[in-house]
């Protein structure tokens, strides 16, 4: 039979082979290279010329490099260099020949390899699918240094994916824990005439993760001068993702969507699509490009002139679906290349809105509860029930009912590409409301966006009116509020006053709250907010925001207008802006102000750097700020910064701030003086982690994590995390990843000294939301040792021979005169030495037999020993 796969070495990948282990592979292979002896079918190697004891079988299977025995390994499966899966395969004898990989048609499908409709393929549990004789074109590779296995298939074979996809049996819903993320602070204040005082807060998240069930609660923990502690538990909660359709399941403290409704925070229970699980080519929303190829083609697909997409097509008509746009507006460039040099050039038109939705997407939600808006007393049972779907016509209709005691509401709307002319939304809500005065209150709101972006020009422009209410119209958050207020005849709002003039006190911020009553209840009338961005040059945009809201029954209006401008001169950045402000209670005011940062240093990427502000406000005054900022250590752990400046309301004032970010969490330290005040402030922040292999330190936690595992990578660090390192145990968290994602973890190689060998050094995870993802390293310190083996008969190990540590892992192999070189070798450690299967084809090498001190390494690099393998009988 002939040999169907080929092995090959990998040059790259996520792992490397230890080098100890590289030596010992390598002195094995030279010894065999110089031994081939040309034949016509295939190279074979003369025996003969080997010392010693030969076992041809596990010869034979170890001759081609990162082969491994007969045997069941866990591989990482990759399809035309996507990872696939991580798989127990069969690694199986062909006939004498080299060992191969057994692969069952179950698997291959499961890989999205399409396989010929023949029944009698693969069918047993226990036959081998020839690959490369049904898929033409095909091979099939593995390296067990690597414990990598690599399939090579053509296209057509492969199931059509959009790009980011992910095999769902890569999704990893991560480890049972328990964890604790804190941050904690206090102050402590001179004022001149007022004496001292102190402040103490803590924010405290805690969670319990159980298989794919995720526990939350947040709460806050302050204490001040009146030595009273106060505890306030803000949420508590329970989810998990239901990921056949695509969906989150909540239970506790959440917030509702705003497709429809306005956003409100609830307690209760919520079904809700998660666009998150979807591949990141097909988040969001992009036009559908359509054209047609005279032969093989590339089609490249550009947005402001940066290539954002290409592909290879077969001759004829082509569609593009799965396109990520570096923004939601911005028109795009299609270039059809032909084979012989021609190019096809032509525009399609993009201007998207966030609520659209690619063809044949779904986004929905199901909520049910009782509302908590902040510290509200009345708090309503609500259900609600939202759909969106996108069409092929580049359309996305939405809509949605929610019904709540005293209040009921349904709206519809479509969200409609123009082509060259932009996106529009439009939509109408109607509601029902029962006021707390006994009146009944019926009217309709109506809401549109526009959006369009100017390539040419380089701009981009959005239109949102949003809304116009008719004076019966109240949205739930309105008619929640409209009830909470009501005091017995008239309605009494609490606001804090901005007026409230900055006196040079850190307290100044605890002025008293105003309080305004009326007799009637303000809901809102209009809304219209524009947001403009021009692109003048390559170095210097411009921008403009417009917002105001009007009120039924009022002439007061909240008012935010906003222009300014962001530019760049060499090195020298700078920012320019104007701002009016006017709030709902007659507060006003006007600021202007300019921003430079300039880097120190040889070149911009130093770690220090000066920044410098001056703001002019109508209200407050004059304010100038100046400081040099900047880090430290080799990754930039120790952040500092030093502040000088002056303000109307404060004098002249002075900050120095250290903030150290370290493996087991974060310390910072900042102290602040004026003419009249004094501060003091430190914090602590860092999170613990409770799980089986026991508890561990580690920085701030995120909602997704990883914990890292290296048994003897103490003082290893984790690359591109800057602080991280490996605890006493072996153990650091790493957080902040992507979920449904590829998110690629590795440890420093610059941290593996001579005394550590590790079989990879990377790898690569596709975490749940909000799981704790284990990724194993075998990392391990001990000595490298050549030892010269005899079996108790006196007769030598057998070349091809491999020795395993007591976990099952690969440290060496035997070579001639019964010579094994292993590495990674401990005090006391035993290896099995294996040739087969049979009890009298395997022996124990006791390293506890080596004095210490035979196993300082010697010029060479490595320790020589000779040591009796023992019988297992």
């Amino acid at each position: 039979m002939p040999n169907m796969y080929t092995n090959r070495i990998r040059l790259s990948g996520m792992s490397r082979e230890p080098r100890a282990g590289r030596l010992a592979r390598f002195a094995l292979t030279c010894v065999l290279a110089g031994m081939w002896l040309p034949a016509s079918a295939q190279p074979e190697f003369n025996l003969e010329f080997l010392k010693g004891n030969i076992q041809k079988e596990s010869l034979s299977a170890l001759s081609t490099p990162g082969a491994v025995l007969p045997g069941s390994y866990l591989f990482t499966v990759y399809v035309n260099g996507q990872e696939v899966g991580r798989e127990h395969i069969d690694i199986r004898q062909s006939f004498g020949q080299a060992t191969i990989p057994c692969l069952h048609r179950e698997q291959l499908i499961a890989w999205d390899i399409v396989l010929p409709d023949d029944p009698q393929v693969g069918t047993s549990t226990d036959q081998c699918v020839d690959v490369p004789a049904l898929v033409p074109e095909s091979t099939v590779s593995y390296n067990g240094n690597q414990q990598r296995l690599d399939l090579s298939i053509p296209q057509r074979y492969l199931v059509l994916r959009p790009r980011g996809y992910v095999q769902p049996a890569l999704r990893d819903q991560g480890i049972n824990a328990a964890f604790l993320n804190y941050s904690l602070t206090g102050t402590h204040n001179h004022q001149n005439g007022y004496g001292n005082s102190d402040y103490y807060f803590a924010s405290l998240m805690s969670g319990l993760n159980l298989g794919a069930w995720r526990l939350r609660q947040n709460a806050v923990v302050h204490k001040d001068n009146d030595r009273e502690v106060h505890w306030r538990s803000q949420s508590i909660s329970l989810e998990r993702d239901l990921q056949p359709i695509r969906s989150r399941l909540k239970l506790g403290d959440t917030y509702s969507g705003n497709s429809v409704f306005d956003s409100v925070q609830f307690r209760g229970v919520q079904l809700a699509s998660d666009d998150s699980m979807l591949p990141f080519s097909q988040q969001g929303y992009a036009p559908v490009v359509r054209g047609v190829a005279a032969t093989n083609a590339r089609v490249e697909i550009r947005q402001d002139n940066v290539l954002i997409y290409a592909i290879n097509v077969a001759p004829g008509p082509f569609e593009i679906r799965d396109i990520v746009p570096n923004r939601m507006s911005g028109d795009l460039d299609v270039s059809v290349i032909e084979a012989d040099g021609s190019v096809q050039r032509y525009s399609q038109a993009f201007s998207g809105v966030e609520s659209m939705l690619r063809p044949g997407m779904w986004r929905y939600e199901l909520s049910a509860g009782q509302l908590r808006n902040g510290n509200t007393d009345y708090r309503p049972r609500f259900a609600l029930a939202t759909v969106a779907h996108g069409l092929a016509s580049n359309t996305t209709p939405y809509g949605g009912i929610l019904v709540a005691e005293h209040y009921a509401a349904a709206g519809l709307g479509v969200v409609q590409s123009l082509g060259r002319f932009g996106s529009l939304a439009l939509d109408v809500t109607t509601a029902r409301t029962e006021l707390a005065n006994g009146e009944t209150q019926r009217g309709n709101s109506y809401r549109f966006l526009y959006s369009k972006s100017l390539n040419d020009l380089g701009t981009e422009f959005r239109l949102v009116g949003h809304r116009y209410s008719t004076s019966g119209y109240y949205d739930f958050n309105d008619a929640a509020a409209e009830r909470d207020r009501w005091r017995n005849g008239h309605y009494e709002t609490t606001y804090r006053d901005p007026e409230t003039r900055f006196d040079g006190t850190p307290d100044w911020s605890s002025a008293l709250d105003r309080r305004v009553t009326s007799n009637r209840y303000y809901n809102k009338r209009s809304r219209l907010e524009v947001i403009l961005n021009q692109r003048v040059t390559d170095k210097l945009s411009m921008y403009a925001n417009f917002y105001k809201q009007n009120f039924w029954g009022s002439d007061d209006s909240e008012r935010n207008i906003q222009i300014g401008l962001n530019g760049r001169v060499k090195s020298v950045s700078y920012g320019l802006f104007f701002r009016d402000t006017r709030s709902q209670y007659g507060y006003s005011d006007r600021m202007i102000g300019l921003t430079l940062s300039i880097p120190l240093g040889k070149s911009s990427s130093s770690g220090m750097s000066s920044s410098s502000s001056f703001t002019h406000s109508r209200e407050s005054g004059n304010t100038l700020q100046t400081g040099v900022y900047g880090t430290a250590l080799d990754d930039g752990r120790l952040g500092y910064g030093v502040n000088v400046g002056h303000s109307e309301g404060a004098g002249a004032t002075g900050t120095a701030n250290l903030d150290y970010l370290g493996s087991k969490g974060a310390v910072s330290a900042g102290v602040t003086a004026s003419e009249r005040y004094s501060q003091f402030g430190w914090g602590v922040r860092g999170g613990v982690v409770a799980h089986g292999g026991g508890i561990t330190l580690s920085q701030p936690l995120q909602r997704t994590s990883v914990l890292v595992h290296a048994p003897d990578g103490e003082g290893v660090g984790v690359e591109n995390q800057p602080g991280v390192r490996l605890d006493a145990n072996g153990y650091a968290v790493v957080s902040g990843l992507s979920p449904y994602r590829f998110n690629r973890v590795a440890l420093r190689t610059d941290d593996l000294g001579a005394g550590i060998e590790a079989s990879k050094v990377a790898a690569r995870v596709v975490p749940t939301e909000g799981a704790l993802t284990l990724v194993e390293f075998d990392a391990r310190r001990g000595a490298s040792v050549m030892i010269r083996s005899r079996r108790e008969d006196g007769s030598m190990v057998p070349i091809g021979a491999t020795a395993y540590n007591t976990q099952g892992q690969v440290r060496g192999v035997a070579g001639p005169n019964g010579k094994i070189f292993v590495s990674g070798v401990k005090p006391g450690e035993q290896l099995l030495v294996k040739w087969g299967q049979d009890a009298g084809q395997q022996c124990t090498l006791d390293t506890k037999e080596i004095p210490v001190g035979d196993l300082e390494p010697a010029k060479a690099g490595y320790a020589r020993v000779a040591l009796n393998c023992h019988s297992l009988s």
